[in-house]
């Protein structure tokens, strides 16, 4: 069976009763109705309680607005809890690390803009915890599965050339600098000089074909992509990335440095991508905090990765202050103002767009990914949306909106109001991680 042929069936799962689910901090009663297992999981027994929690439980995600149809007064930091059934007559207690209140703020920002395939995910990026995972559509447009990645490539292609140290020299943009051919892959002599910075905030595609060619070359991409977590499944029952070899055609190569063909990862990728960049370590995303069997036993989690080094502190600084131009000046600035004005200040945020035309399903393929505040990150997201003919919000209009509801309580932006969302000790991991470490839409 295909992932597409098992995630359908886990929605249609939860479309049945998976979505049962009590709030954190309840009266722990039990009262709540055992939910069902999904088809796709039923030839998959649980072993005995010292085995651990069932792989099973691991790859479940609930995902639709309705799982969070009942958390209306849910508080900010209320997590999602569910009773399930497991195959071979097990029961469980699954406490995610998904916030209500979030979720269904997301889900509102979703049917605001009238998205019918869209994914939105919200990570804490000091430990990797998904805040938010939400689909409109799992069955029509599967968030596991891969997809082209688009202009994001642009953001590893960059920190593979600046990895080496020092910065690229200018390249040369002529005519549209969304356009690439075989005639712009060498500087063109009277093209505009144009320098990294303005490439990655104006997604010039001409730049990073050059830079890919020139200054990264294709080892040493698929290295940096491999660094990020690209080349392989980012957490259970999700898809690996793929980045297709380009040959000796120094097109192709060009293709794949600014995003324009031949690479494809999930929306968790990208999420997972943003939330480097806050320190330059990976941490594998995690959406299960806890698991319960029917005694109260808490089973033991797989254990988590160490996190990886991808980028020193200091280049993942400068990446986002790259990426704040994207948002100030750059393809989502318009996204980001209001009257002129800046939307989230005194918020600052490092972002990317990115945008292809894809197939199955058929459209456009928008993104955009972030962390927030751009100084000292203490949120990543990314946004996925397929588009057909007509559209109401981009990507980075979502994003906003969501950054909104993190930072922004009663119409008044504050740095410290995303502590509302995260765990008592969030600030404590990230504080210790900075001081203790030594080192208008994208046409792409």
């Amino acid at each position: 069976m295909t992932l597409r042929g098992r995630l359908t069936l886990a929605v249609a799962g939860v479309a049945a009763g998976l979505g049962v689910w009590s709030l954190a901090g309840g009266d722990g009663s039990g009262a709540a109705p055992v939910a069902t297992e999904p088809p796709s999981l039923a030839s998959r027994a649980p072993g005995p309680p010292e085995a651990g929690v069932p792989a099973a439980l691991l790859e479940r995600l609930p995902l639709g607005a309705s799982t969070y149809a009942d958390g209306e007064d849910a508080e900010p930091g209320t997590k999602l809890v569910e009773r399930v059934q497991a195959p071979g007559g097990g029961r469980y207690e699954i406490e995610y690390t998904l916030d209500v209140a979030l979720s269904r703020a997301i889900h509102g920002v979703l049917r605001k803009g009238r998205v019918a395939l869209g994914h939105v995910l919200v990570l804490d990026p000091s430990r990797g915890d998904l805040l938010a995972y939400a689909t409109t559509d799992p069955e029509a447009f599967p968030p596991t599965e891969t997809y082209p990645a688009a202009s994001l490539v642009k953001v590893v292609t960059a920190a593979a050339a600046l990895d080496e140290g020092g910065s690229p020299p200018p390249c040369r943009s002529s005519g549209n600098p969304w356009r690439l051919n075989r005639r712009v892959l060498e500087p063109p002599s009277g093209g505009r000089p144009v320098s990294l910075r303005r490439a990655l905030a104006t997604s010039n595609n001409q730049c990073f074909a050059q830079i890919a060619i020139h200054g990264v070359g294709f080892e040493r991409l698929l290295g940096a992509m491999r660094r990020f977590g690209w080349l392989e499944s980012p957490a259970p029952a999700h898809g690996a990335g793929e980045a297709e070899h380009p040959g000796d055609d120094d097109l192709a190569l060009g293709k794949l440095g600014c995003g324009l063909d031949g690479c494809r990862i999930t929306p968790l990728h990208a999420a997972a991508m943003a939330a480097t960049l806050a320190d330059g370590r990976r941490r594998a995303p995690r959406w299960i905090a806890r698991v319960r069997d029917a005694a109260g036993r808490e089973l033991p989690l797989p254990p988590a990765p160490a996190p990886e080094r991808v980028l020193s502190p200091k280049l993942a600084g400068e990446l986002r202050g790259m990426l704040v131009d994207t948002t100030e000046r750059g393809t989502a600035r318009k996204a980001f103002r209001r009257r002129g004005r800046p939307l989230l200040a005194p918020i600052r945020v490092a972002g990317k767009t990115g945008s292809l035309n894809g197939r199955d399903p058929d459209g456009r393929y928008e993104w955009f990914v972030a962390v927030a505040p751009a100084d000292e990150p203490r949120v990543a997201l990314a946004v996925l949306v397929v588009y057909g003919d007509r559209w109401w919000l981009t990507p980075a209009q979502i994003s906003a909106e969501v950054l909104k509801t993190l930072f922004c309580p009663r119409g008044v932006c504050r740095e410290e109001a995303v502590a509302r969302w995260l765990p008592p000790d969030a600030d404590a991991a990230t504080t210790s991680t900075a001081r203790t470490d030594p080192e208008e839409r994208d046409r792409s």
